[in-house]
């Protein structure tokens, strides 16, 4: 592998310097066969606070009972973030909040062993971070800080916000920073957007495309005279040459108006022809927008709003190939209920969650038939096999049923497989890896 060299040298540094890092080996006692091709079904129970995952193999999604009592329990102080390696014996764990990423080897069933395991939190200086699985052999470790800056005579005066990434490429292998992590990468907006109180509060959902790292952004726009952030009038991409992380500046386009960096759905995407699909949400809107050379491309804008003829919003949407695409959205014109709790222990509401089917090649979509009452604003992942899209559809705390739609049927209707069972007032399936 050629990151291995130098990755090899850090780890050496890491395991000298345990109060910084933890290396950890098999530290469940499980031993057995690693086990491949089987899917990973992950469950959480409590939507906002203190949160327990849960994951468990499963061989066969399209019959039998899946029941949410059983599986192996991750580090999770809030809803772990959770990658599989290709071939499903390996997954990647974020503990968020915690800033630690474990490796896990799967055995089959419910039976995981710990193979590995990082405190990231010490060189990228927050605990906060977030994870996201770049290809099979590297993951981005990434978080942004943003600050107001004024004048030092009066300290009245608006200057512009200072905007500050930390980011690092995880080796998977060993489980290391390669060399040139940075917890202090200075991000340039431009003179002008800066000077006008654009600024990026939030970065998520990575992707490569040729020497380039894009990251869907979160962007506000700073009222001087309230102090006060006010939603932005366009939208905005971090990109920094890739690997080497440097000469972070961001793309921006006001073709579109909203947020790029998801929640804990993907909202990037590269297809065949190495350009970047990304999602953008907010004002009520969902565009699919498309970014070739390291701009935005303005004669392409997939407009779901329209097409769907009705208010909508999303955090997130897979790919599943040759110009298909599958999009879980949140139906504005549902009156919204109460789900669970935020991070501060008050209610949190949310209308219906609906599933659409994205056509880029013929510039249409399908609503899917999809239980009601679904709730899918944490939803992570989802798998295409064998031309088979596999999604996991339960109300919250209810039973439901893993679907399976065929990507090249414009049928709505996808087939239901096993039932998944959830017993929970707060508890919900996040993911199928």
């Amino acid at each position: 592998m050629k990151y291995l060299k130098r990755s090899l040298v850090i780890a050496a540094a890491v395991c000298a310097l345990p109060l910084l890092y933890s290396c950890s080996d098999d530290d469940n006692g499980i031993s057995g066969e690693e086990v491949k091709n089987d899917f990973h079904l992950a469950f959480a129970s409590g939507s906002e606070a203190n949160s327990a995952t849960i994951v468990q193999g499963v061989s066969d999604l399209s019959s039998g009972i899946i029941s949410s009592q059983k599986g192996h329990e991750l580090e999770s102080a809030r809803t772990a973030r959770i990658f599989a390696s290709a071939d499903g014996s390996t997954i990647y764990s974020l503990n968020y909040t915690e800033g630690t990423i474990e490796k896990l080897s799967y055995l089959g069933g419910d039976l995981y062993t710990r193979v590995g395991r990082i405190d990231a939190s010490v060189p990228l200086g927050v605990k906060s971070l977030r994870f996201t699985k770049l290809n099979e052999e590297l993951a981005s470790l990434h978080y942004v800080r943003a600050t107001p800056l004024y004048d030092s005579e009066t300290g009245e005066v608006y200057l512009k916000h200072s905007v500050v990434a930390s980011i690092g490429i995880l080796d998977l292998e060993t489980m290391t920073l390669l060399e040139g992590y940075n917890k202090e990468i200075e991000v340039e907006l431009g003179e002008e957007l800066s000077a006008l109180g654009y600024y990026i509060s939030r970065i998520d959902a990575p992707v490569v495309s040729g020497s380039k790292l894009y990251y869907g952004a979160a962007v506000s726009k700073w009222n001087a005279s309230s102090g006060k952030a006010e939603a932005t009038d366009r939208t905005f991409t971090l990109v920094l040459d890739y690997p080497s992380l440097t000469n972070a500046t961001a793309i921006s386009t006001t073709a579109v108006k909203g947020a790029t960096n998801g929640y804990r759905t993907p909202t990037q995407h590269v297809n065949e022809a190495g350009e970047i699909l990304q999602l953008v949400s907010g004002n009520e809107e969902v565009h699919i927008v498309k970014i070739k050379d390291g701009q935005y491309l303005s004669s392409f804008d997939y407009d779901l709003s329209n097409l769907l003829g009705k208010a909508v919003a999303s955090n997130g949407w897979f790919y599943a190939g040759k110009g298909i695409g599958y999009i879980p959205y949140e139906d504005l014109s549902k009156d919204k209920i109460q789900i669970g709790e935020n991070a501060q222990g008050e209610p949190s509401y949310s209308a219906m969650w609906k599933l659409a089917r994205m056509d880029f090649n013929k510039g249409t979509v399908l609503d899917l038939n999809v239980p009601d009452n679904l709730w899918l604003t944490q939803y992570q992942s989802s798998v295409v096999r064998d031309g088979i899209f596999y999604i996991a559809l339960s109300p919250v705390g209810s039973n439901g049923n893993i679907y399976m739609f065929d990507v090249d049927s414009e049928s709505p209707n996808g087939t239901p497989g096993a039932g998944i069972t959830g017993t929970g007032a707060d508890q919900y399936y996040i993911g199928i890896y």
